[in-house]
C-alpha cells in the first residue's frame, strides 16, 4: 500500500513541476492538478510562480490584487467548491500588502465563496522539526483533510504553496483512502 501511495505521490510532484515551469513563463492556463477527477484537485498557492512575483516567501505587491480576484475566480470557473488550505503564517504573510478586504487569503477564499479548512502546516523543506515531528504533522494533516474531504462540497482544492511537500503526499493519501482507482 505504501509503494502506491508513494508512486501517486511522485506523479503529483511531477505534475505540479510542471505546472511550475508554466506559470513561469507567463502561461496559468492551467491552474489545476486533477487527483480524482471532479472531486479532487491540488494546485499552488495563487501567484507562487507568476513571472513577477514568484519567490517563496516573496511578498506579493499590491498592484498584483486583481490577479487575486482573476484567480478566484479561474478556480470558481474549473468547478471548485472548497479549498483545504495548508498555509503557514510564513505562506499567508506572502498576501499581506494586497487589498483582498479580507483579514488574510483563507478570509479572501471564503469571500470569494468557497468552503474553507484551515490546515496550517510548516512547510517540511523549511521546517527545523526532528524527522518523527515532521511524520505527526503529516499524520495529523492527512486526518484533518480527509475528514474536510468527506464533509466539504466537491470538488475540493488542496493547496500549500508549491503544491509538492504538504498537497502532494496528502493528495495521494486522500486518493488511495477514497477513489473507486
Amino acid at each position: 500500500m505504501t509503494d502506491r501511495l508513494d508512486a501517486k505521490r511522485a506523479v503529483i510532484v511531477a505534475a505540479m513541476k510542471a505546472r511550475k515551469t508554466r506559470f513561469e513563463s507567463g502561461d496559468d492556463s492551467e491552474l489545476l492538478v486533477w487527483i480524482i477527477p471532479g472531486r479532487l484537485a491540488t494546485a499552488q498557492r495563487p501567484l507562487r510562480h507568476h513571472p513577477l512575483y514568484a519567490g517563496s516567501g516573496a511578498i506579493i505587491p499590491k498592484q498584483a490584487t486583481p490577479l487575486m480576484f482573476k484567480w478566484a475566480a479561474a478556480v470558481r470557473e474549473a468547478g471548485i467548491a472548497s479549498i483545504i488550505s495548508f498555509m503557514h503564517d510564513r505562506d499567508r504573510r506572502c498576501y499581506s500588502e494586497l487589498n483582498l478586504e479580507a483579514a488574510d487569503i483563507n478570509d479572501f477564499f471564503e469571500k470569494q465563496g468557497f468552503t474553507v479548512a484551515r490546515i496550517p502546516w510548516e512547510d517540511p523543506s523549511h521546517s527545523k522539526a526532528d524527522v518523527t515531528t515532521k511524520r505527526k504533522s503529516l499524520e495529523r494533516c492527512r486526518a484533518e483533510a480527509l475528514k474536510a474531504f468527506d464533509s466539504f462540497p466537491k470538488p475540493v482544492l488542496l493547496q500549500c504553496s508549491s503544491g509538492i511537500d504538504r498537497s502532494a503526499p496528502v493528495a495521494a493519501y486522500i486518493w488511495q483512502e477514497r477513489s473507486a482507482g
